[in-house]
Parts: C-alpha cells; structure tokens; sequence
C-alpha cells in the first residue's frame, strides 16, 4: 500500500496533464514487466572451446562469461604473436581455479598450457 500511495502523490504534485491513474498504470507496468529473452551466450566456436576443456575436465564451475573472455583474450594474444609464457601467466589463475573446481589432477602450468592449445584449436 506504501508503493500505492507514493504513486499517488507523486501523480498528484506533478504537473502537467499525467493523471493518477495513468501514474499507477506506468508504475505497475514498469514493475511487472517481463525479462527479455536472452540469446545464448556461447556460439558455435565458444561451445566447441567448452566441450573441449569440459572433456579434459576444466571447464566444470567455470561461468560460461568466464571462458568466453579468456578464450577471447587468448586468441588475441596468440594473434598478436604472444610468446606462450606471457600467455601462461595471464590463463595461469583460471586454469589453477578451473583445475580445484572439477577435482583435475592436471599441475596448473599443463592445465594453463591445455587452454592455450584448445583456443588455437577449437576456438580462434
């Protein structure tokens, strides 16, 4: 009832032609309106990235937004003509939480290393 009767009196300070009852209507409106489809995050290419670190046990509690960005940044250090260490180092903490995550007894350099080559593979 509080909502009901802000809505009131803001219709009712404001001026201009806006009615009450045309306040109440945009308020309810703007409060019930329904979440837009979303389409889906992962193309084709970021799926097969995916499907790959999943089959190696990787990608298990690792978002979906997460992997995108780095299968993202890898390509384009590996675009860049990045030397694989420099890449190591930037793919080595969300290989290390990828590996503790999904119980993958992959050493965190090899599991940084197995990134690296599925985004040149699968996903660049």
């Amino acid at each position: 009832m509080v909502l009901v009767g802000a809505v009131a009196a803001a219709g009712s300070c404001a001026s201009g032609t806006a009615t009450v009852e045309q306040s109440m209507v945009a308020a309810t409106t703007s409060t019930t309106a329904r979440p837009e489809q979303k389409a889906p995050l992962l193309d084709s290419h970021a799926m097969r990235f995916k499907n790959a670190l999943a089959d190696s046990g990787l990608a298990a509690g690792v978002p979906d937004e997460t992997l995108l960005a780095v299968g993202r940044g890898l390509c384009s250090r590996l675009a860049a003509g990045a030397q694989e260490e420099e890449m190591i180092e930037a793919v080595r903490p969300i290989a290390a939480y990828a590996t503790t995550v999904s119980d993958t007894m992959m050493p965190g350099d090899d599991a940084a290393r197995h990134f690296i080559v599925v985004a040149r593979e699968e996903f660049c």
